[in-house]
């Protein structure tokens, strides 16, 4: 159990964000897919008033998540992340959660976050009851292309192994969906500058957002001068390594 551990909702941080860079000048554009040059380092947008054209930039930082490696192998760098294909689940719940011994009788869980290596799994509260993973696919997965719908079966499984955990928890399964994460040959992200000029920051195994905050001041910090993060430093892989995908969370025996 993680009881110190906290999380937060993706989507609202993400416009948080947003609203955050646009009061100190930062100009967005959402939806915009671009194509990446990298001597110069600019951009060329897809759609948009500036379509087709080249922009220039100071500073490219690459970080795009699962369409990462695409974006720089079109550009001519190849870098060893591969997208792969996770599920997860959002349920309501009652019973009585045996950790905490709460009652939930209206669908909530205000229990503990957890992870069960041996059941391969996790959960955590949510709006609407009760979150959990993991549905991890060690298959290198498209991402243009990839089925974002859970498999047949995945949420009876996944809420089967919920229940070995909770042993009084019923969960009733709202949705079930599927997403990407991005595998690396040692687990760990590449954040670092590639080129001149070119930064990258992929490969997090799934851990991207809770390292965001600190990865992205680090990187700043890499860009005006700094040291970085010399553990993640992208070029300790010459792009070409051949490795499994393994999920992100893991317990080192």
């Amino acid at each position: 159990m993680t009881r110190a551990a906290g999380f937060a909702d993706a989507g609202a941080y993400t416009t948080w964000l947003a609203r955050r860079a646009r009061e100190t000048g930062v100009t967005v554009h959402e939806q915009t897919p671009v194509a990446l040059l990298l001597d110069p380092p600019g951009v060329v947008p897809a759609t948009g008033p500036m379509s087709g054209e080249f922009r220039e930039v100071g500073r490219l930082v690459v970080a795009a998540g699962a369409r990462s490696p695409g974006l720089l192998a079109d550009a001519g760098v190849t870098v060893p992340v591969k997208p792969y294909r996770v599920q997860a689940l959002v349920a309501a719940v009652s019973g009585q959660d045996r950790q905490t011994t709460e009652t939930a009788t209206d669908g909530s869980y205000t229990g503990p976050m957890w992870y069960d290596a041996s059941a391969d799994c996790y959960a955590r509260p949510h709006p609407e009851g009760l979150l959990a993973g993991d549905g991890t696919e060690p298959v290198e997965a498209d991402p243009e292309r990839y089925d974002r719908d859970a498999n047949s079966g995945f949420a009876a499984s996944l809420a089967g192994r919920v229940r070995h955990r909770m042993p009084d928890c019923a969960p009733d399964v709202r949705r079930a969906w599927a997403g990407l994460c991005t595998a690396t040959p040692d687990r760990d992200p590449l954040v670092g500058e590639l080129q001149d000029g070119v930064s990258v920051a992929t490969g997090f195994q799934g851990q991207g957002f809770m390292r965001s905050p600190a990865i992205g001041q680090l990187l700043a910090g890499e860009i005006r001068g700094g040291e970085g993060l010399p553990a993640f430093d992208p070029l300790r892989f010459d792009g070409e390594e051949t490795f499994e995908i393994r999920e992100g969370m893991a317990v080192e025996g």
